[in-house]
């Protein structure tokens, strides 16, 4: 199989999965009018997603294969088309989860400030790696007279840009940790929804080994796995929507607090809960304190004594506020 019929292959089938299960996410966000941020820079990647597959028809499209036969200046917009559509493709698709985690953070917990600096920080590496290729494709423009018509970023890009991919992919992965850290979930759930955000690893995996073949003089390679790296990523920016939606459309339930039952309760007697929804009990009271700070006012604790209940802590707080919150991205 030659090389242009690969790189025509991996351009069409993978961006056209990546981007069907795009569509499928929207489709299903809104149908539940739950669009947000995370789903419009999804949208931009599957925008993006159309001008990387053309681009790689174009650049690949040699007077010799056709079927347009295009002149060697239009092959060379072509490969600038596929470079800046592939980066844009792999950022938006970051940013998509970045959002999707942020949608998951109370708003009064100081990791959402936290979440949005590392949006702009995501946003920098974006627009500082186009630079930084188009920069230097135009410094030494020999490679648009070749016949593959392919720039030569060096080890400079190559370096640039494996770092950048460690550190965002980093910073999705270990956010989310944080954030359900301290959350008390059943084992499955807390697995599902671990392995869920931790799927960016997969797009790291495919980074590095893009990035091996950026510095080595295998141009053919490193153009193949361009296209692996963009597919992986907007397929893995859908996962923390789809895995959920699946899940709950095959019946997958369980106990909403995923611990024991309850004694002198059966497992199968306890009310089935959704998989991927944290629902915790709402009865306790909401118990009001003196500005001294030490003991709660006087309706609030015979509230307590009575119902032989403890105010709720920070945890329980924070565990109730995650819970709205997830409930309001799905």
């Amino acid at each position: 199989m030659s090389f242009v019929l690969t790189i025509r292959l991996l351009a069409t089938i993978l961006p056209a999965f990546a981007v069907f299960l795009t569509l499928l996410r929207l489709y299903y966000r809104w149908s539940r009018r739950h669009l947000g941020y995370d789903d419009a820079w999804a949208a931009f990647a599957v925008f993006c997603a159309f001008f990387m597959t053309a681009g790689a028809w174009t650049r690949s499209d040699t007077p010799a294969t056709g079927p347009f036969h295009h002149s060697p200046y239009v092959r060379m917009i072509g490969y600038y088309m596929l470079n800046v559509s592939f980066t844009c493709v792999l950022w938006a698709s970051r940013m998509s989860i970045l959002f999707s985690i942020i949608r998951l953070i109370p708003y009064l917990m100081a990791m959402r400030v936290h979440a949005y600096f590392c949006a702009v920080l995501f946003g920098l590496m974006w627009t500082a790696l186009i630079i930084h290729k188009l920069v230097v494709c135009e410094s030494n423009t020999a490679w648009k007279h070749l016949p593959g018509v392919q720039c030569v970023l060096g080890h400079a890009v190559g370096a640039f840009e494996l770092a950048t991919d460690c550190v965002a992919d980093i910073i999705l992965v270990l956010m989310p940790m944080r954030l359900l850290w301290r959350i008390r979930l059943s084992f499955t759930k807390r697995v599902l929804l671990m392995g869920i955000f931790s799927a960016s690893l997969f797009t790291t995996i495919v980074s590095i080994v893009h990035g091996v073949y950026v510095f080595s003089p295998n141009r053919n390679a490193e153009g193949i796995l361009a296209h692996i790296l963009a597919s992986t990523a907007l397929m893995v920016c859908n996962l923390a929507v789809l895995v959920p939606w699946l899940m709950r459309a095959f019946g997958h339930r369980e106990d909403s607090e995923g611990g024991d039952p309850t004694p002198g309760t059966s497992s199968s007697a306890a009310p089935a809960k959704d998989l991927t929804t944290l629902r915790f009990n709402h009865h306790e009271p909401i118990v009001l304190r003196d500005f001294d700070g030490d003991k709660p006012t006087g309706s609030a604790r015979q509230s307590c004594e009575s119902e032989e209940i403890a105010p709720m802590t920070f945890s329980e707080r924070s565990r109730k506020s995650l819970s709205m919150a997830e409930r309001e991205a799905l």
